[in-house]
């Protein structure tokens, strides 16, 4: 569907251009150029993985525990300093996977998911699959943990394709 997207911008351009016949040998210079850097970007953003913003409980439900793939959640605050270094890098790591999903809690806003997997300090990162935490930890850790976190759950992912 986002090809078609892409695709259905250069007769657009082309028609536009038509209503300023100077300007046509131009607009069709362009059109067909446009409609592959779009369907380029369509394609490249579809590639990515999901970040998930979680606002409550049920949110919670439909986009972790009903997950198909397996779901990365990140329990952090504004006011946590190791947060603000470990968000990013988990966003960094996780970049080009479409295997694995993020799904970002603030605890300020969701004390029930708090008490609910009895955080008791952020950042806290709880590794789910199939609705249940196969993996967590607590603090800042450096980036070689987080990606063997990851391999773990790309593993597992791709052998239940299998």
């Amino acid at each position: 569907m986002l090809k078609i997207a892409a695709e259905g911008i250069a007769p657009r351009l082309a028609a536009c251009c038509l209503i300023n016949s100077s300007a046509q040998s131009s607009c069709q210079r362009i059109a067909p150029q446009a409609a592959k850097a779009t369907q380029k970007y369509l394609s490249q953003s579809q590639m990515h993985y999901k970040k998930l913003v979680i606002k409550d409980h049920y949110d919670f439900d439909q986009k972790v525990i009903n997950s198909d793939n397996p779901v990365i959640v990140n329990f952090h605050a504004e006011w946590c300093d190791p947060c603000k270094i470990l968000t990013p890098k988990m966003l960094e790591l996780l970049e080009n996977s479409n295997e694995i999903d993020l799904a970002i809690i603030d605890v300020e806003a969701n004390l029930d998911l708090v008490e609910t997997f009895e955080v008791k300090a952020v950042p806290a990162v709880l590794a789910f699959r199939n609705g249940v935490v196969v993996d967590k930890f607590i603090g800042l850790v450096d980036a070689n943990s987080i990606e063997t976190l990851i391999d773990k759950l790309k593993r597992k992912q791709q052998q239940k394709n299998q």
